[in-house]
């Protein structure tokens, strides 16, 4: 089962955790299922404009760069540490 805890993912302080992901396939969905809970569906209310992997050794950090439809760009932390590079078996 997915949590999410942490902030509001405006900066590596803020990042939001994705927790109970059991891969990185699912731990991705997270993500967007986060991102469209909040803003609405993608596509149609925003779009992914950029997506990048920042590792520090003890933590991992996606960033996703979006473009929400009205104009405004925002970027989005998320702590993926605890399913990075996690795999089905």
């Amino acid at each position: 089962m997915i949590k999410y805890k942490g902030g509001n993912g405006s900066s590596k302080q803020e990042s939001i955790i994705i927790l109970g992901a059991d891969n990185e396939a699912e731990g991705i969905d997270a993500e967007f299922n986060w991102l469209e809970a909040k803003y609405g569906e993608e596509n149609e209310k925003w779009v992914m404009v950029e997506q990048h992997l920042l590792d520090e050794g003890n933590k991992q950090y996606d960033i996703l760069k979006i473009k929400f439809l009205a104009g405004d760009t925002e970027d989005f932390w998320f702590d993926i540490t605890d399913f990075y590079e996690k795999d089905d078996g």
